[in-house]
C-alpha cells in the first residue's frame, strides 16, 4: 500500500511537527510520536532490542539523550506484513532541555544485539509559544502568508510596507471600479460555449502594483467594471477551470472583454480509498510557480485506517511548469475513531506561502481551497 511505504521516508530525515512546550496537554499538541524501525543486513524492517534517543536543540547542542529497550513504556511496537515497526511517544517537556522556541533535531538509533546493526532515524520539530490551538484558532486555523491586508485608507497606515509588493489600494474600497467607462468581461466555457458563473475576476494594472477593480461574473457569466481609459490585466479563477494567465484588456471606450475558460480533470487516485487533493499556484502576475514544495502530513500523530496504522510522515511534491500539484490523501473522517486533519504547507525557498489545516473529503477528487 503506498501509505505503508510513506514511512520508510523517515531515515535520513523528515519534517516534523509543530509542538508547543506545556508539561500537559489534552489535546495531545504538546508530545511527540515518533514512528522507526530497525533494518536487518538486507535492508528488511525487523525487531530491534534497545535504542538511543539523541535531540538537539535550536544551537545545535544536545539537550536530551537517553537508552531505552524496547520494553519501555514508551515505545509502541506493531507488526504489518511480519514486518516489526515501532513508535516512540513523549511529552516534549520531558525531552527539550530549557524548552526554548525554535527548531530541534530528534534522532532514534535503533540496535539488533544479534548482528550488531545500527539503524538510524530521524525528524525534527518546532516548539512555539503558547498554545497551538489557541494560535492557530485565533488566525482561523491557517497562515496565509502574503495576503494579509488592512480594511482602512492607506493614508493612515503607520507600519511601512503594509501593502506588500503586489498591493497598492484600499481594500475598504475595491469593488467594481471607480471609473467613468463601463467595460463588461463574459466568461465561456470552451467545451459547449455556456457563459460561466461565479468566476473570480481581478483587473489590475499592467505592471502588476494596483489592484484597480474585482468581482464575480453573474448568471449569464458577465461581470461589469466601471475603469478609466488604459490598458489592464483580467485574471480570472473558478474551481474546477483553468484560464489563461492573464488577460489583456484596452478601455477606450465602453466594450466587451470575453475570457474561455477549460475544464480540468485532474485523475483519480491509484487506490479508490484515496481522494486526489490538486490545485494551482500562480504569483501575483499570473505566472504559473513552478518547483515550489506542497506537503502534507498528519499533524495529531500516528493514526490508524482500519487495520492499518498510518504514519505522520510529511506526503509532499512540487509545482509542475503549469503551477499544478497534487496529493493524493486518505479522507480525513476515515482516520482514526474521531477522523482526523491534515496539515498542507506550500513552501518556496526563499519562505513559506501557506500553512493550513484541511479536512479532505471522502471523495475521488478535491480542488484545494482557502
Amino acid at each position: 500500500m503506498v501509505i505503508i511505504l510513506t514511512l520508510f521516508c523517515l531515515v535520513g530525515g523528515s519534517e516534523g511537527s509543530i509542538v508547543g512546550n506545556s508539561s500537559i496537554s489534552a489535546s495531545g499538541e504538546d508530545s511527540l510520536s515518533a514512528v522507526f524501525y530497525s533494518l536487518d543486513s538486507l535492508g528488511n524492517p525487523s525487531h530491534a532490542d534497545s535504542v538511543f534517543v539523541l535531540v538537539f536543540g535550536p544551537g545545535g547542542s544536545v539537550v536530551w539523550r537517553d537508552s531505552l529497550d524496547t520494553s519501555d513504556g514508551r515505545i509502541v511496537s506493531t507488526t504489518i506484513q511480519g514486518r516489526q515497526f515501532y513508535c516512540f511517544g513523549e511529552q516534549v517537556s520531558e525531552i527539550d532541555g530549557d524548552g526554548v522556541v525554535g527548531s530541534y533535531g530528534l534522532s532514534i538509533i535503533a540496535k539488533r544485539d544479534i548482528d550488531g546493526l545500527l539503524t538510524p532515524n530521524s525528524l525534527s520539530f518546532q516548539i512555539v509559544e503558547g498554545g497551538l490551538s489557541t494560535s492557530l484558532a485565533a488566525i482561523g486555523d491557517s497562515v496565509d502568508i502574503g495576503r494579509w491586508v488592512w480594511d482602512i485608507p492607506q493614508a493612515e497606515h503607520t507600519l511601512s510596507g503594509s501593502f506588500g509588493k503586489y498591493l497598492d489600494a484600499e481594500v475598504s474600497g475595491i469593488g467594481s471600479g471607480g471609473g467613468a467607462i463601463a467595460f463588461t468581461i463574459q466568461v465561456y466555457d470552451s467545451a459547449d460555449g455556456t457563459g460561466l458563473s461565479q468566476v473570480g475576476l481581478a483587473v489590475r494594472t499592467i505592471d502588476q502594483t494596483t489592484l484597480v477593480a474585482a468581482g464575480r461574473s453573474d448568471n449569464a457569466g458577465q461581470a461589469v467594471f466601471n475603469l478609466e481609459p488604459d490598458s489592464f490585466l483580467v485574471v480570472a479563477s473558478a474551481p474546477g477551470y483553468f484560464f489563461e494567465r492573464a488577460d489583456t484588456v484596452v478601455v477606450d471606450g465602453p466594450g466587451t472583454d470575453t475570457v474561455f475558460a477549460s475544464q480540468f480533470d485532474p485523475g483519480t487516485p491509484a487506490l479508490p480509498t484515496f481522494c486526489r487533493v490538486w490545485g494551482y499556484l500562480f504569483s501575483a502576475d499570473g505566472v504559473p510557480a513552478s518547483g515550489v514544495s506542497v506537503s502534507a502530513y498528519l499533524p495529531g500523530g500516528v493514526t490508524t485506517y482500519g487495520w492499518a496504522i498510518i504514519a505522520p510522515t510529511s506526503i509532499r511534491t512540487t509545482t509542475d511548469a503549469s503551477g499544478y500539484f497534487h496529493l493524493d490523501l486518505l479522507p480525513s473522517d476515515s482516520l482514526g475513531s474521531k477522523g482526523s486533519p491534515y496539515e498542507l504547507s506550500i513552501n518556496r525557498r526563499d519562505g513559506a506561502i501557506l500553512r493550513k489545516r484541511i479536512y479532505v473529503p471522502d471523495s475521488a477528487t478535491w480542488r484545494l481551497s482557502w
